[in-house]
C-alpha cells in the first residue's frame, strides 16, 4: 500500500454547511508567483500576497483563481500568477489591479498530503498544530507546478507543536481511495484535514501584517 505522491498545498473540501467552498476576491501584489493552494495574508494596504507557512502568521485563506482587470483573464495562459501578469505588456491601456480569488471562510477545511522530511505522523497527531513546506524550497519561498498550477506546498512532519505557534490545525486523516485503490493511511503522503489556525477573519486577535 502507498499513499498517492500528489502535493497541491491546501485543497478545499465541502463547505461545512453544505455547497462548494466560497471566497472572494481581492486585490493582488508579489514578488513571487502564486499558486492555487498557496495561503495568502491580507496586507495593510488592502492587497494581499503570499503568506509564510511556518509558525503564527496571520492568514486570509487560500489561493484559488487568478483574474486581470475587472476580474476577466489574465494576460498570460498560465494556470497561475506568474509575477510577469502583473506587469502589462507593451504597449498597453491596462493600468488596472490583478486578482486573486481567496477561499477566506475562517471555518473552511482543506485536505494537505504530508512531506516525508522526518518522523511520519500517527492518529495521535489530530488536534496539534503544525506547519507547512514548500517541496524542494525554503519554508517560506512559494514554489508550484508550472503546468498545472498548483502549489508545492505539504504538511511539515517536523513543524508539528505542542503549542498554537504554528498555521495549520490538524483535525483528522482524510477518508480517500489512492489510485491503486488502497486506502489513504497514515505514513508517507498521507492526506490529512486541516483548518488555518491563525485566520485573520477569525477574530481571535490575528493581526494585519504591515507592508
Amino acid at each position: 500500500m502507498v499513499n498517492d505522491n500528489d502535493p497541491r498545498g491546501l485543497i478545499p473540501l465541502e463547505a461545512l454547511n453544505g455547497g462548494r467552498p466560497r471566497g472572494h476576491y481581492y486585490r493582488v501584489t508579489t514578488a513571487t508567483d502564486l499558486f492555487k493552494g498557496c495561503p495568502v495574508t491580507l496586507l495593510a494596504s488592502g492587497y494581499v500576497d503570499a503568506s509564510s507557512v511556518t509558525a503564527m502568521v496571520p492568514i486570509l485563506g487560500v489561493a484559488w483563481a487568478f483574474a486581470g482587470t475587472l476580474k476577466r483573464g489574465l494576460a498570460t495562459n498560465d494556470p497561475f500568477l506568474d509575477v510577469s501578469d502583473l506587469t502589462p505588456p507593451t504597449p498597453s491601456s491596462d493600468t488596472g489591479d490583478r486578482w486573486v480569488y481567496v477561499l477566506d471562510d475562517p471555518e473552511q477545511e482543506f485536505i494537505v498530503q504530508e512531506d516525508t522530511g522526518g518522523t511520519q505522523l500517527t492518529l495521535a497527531e489530530a488536534g496539534a498544530a503544525c506547519d507547512l513546506i514548500y517541496r524542494g524550497a525554503t519554508a517560506t519561498a512559494v514554489s508550484g507546478n508550472l503546468d498545472n498550477g498548483w502549489a508545492a506546498l505539504e504538511l511539515d512532519v517536523s513543524g508539528v507543536v505542542t503549542t498554537t505557534a504554528a498555521p495549520v490545525w490538524i483535525i483528522r486523516l482524510h477518508d480517500m481511495i489512492n489510485t491503486d485503490g488502497t486506502e489513504n493511511a497514515v505514513g508517507d503522503y498521507g492526506k490529512w484535514v486541516v483548518t488555518i489556525l491563525h485566520h485573520q477573519r477569525g477574530g481571535k486577535g490575528t493581526q494585519f501584517v504591515t507592508v
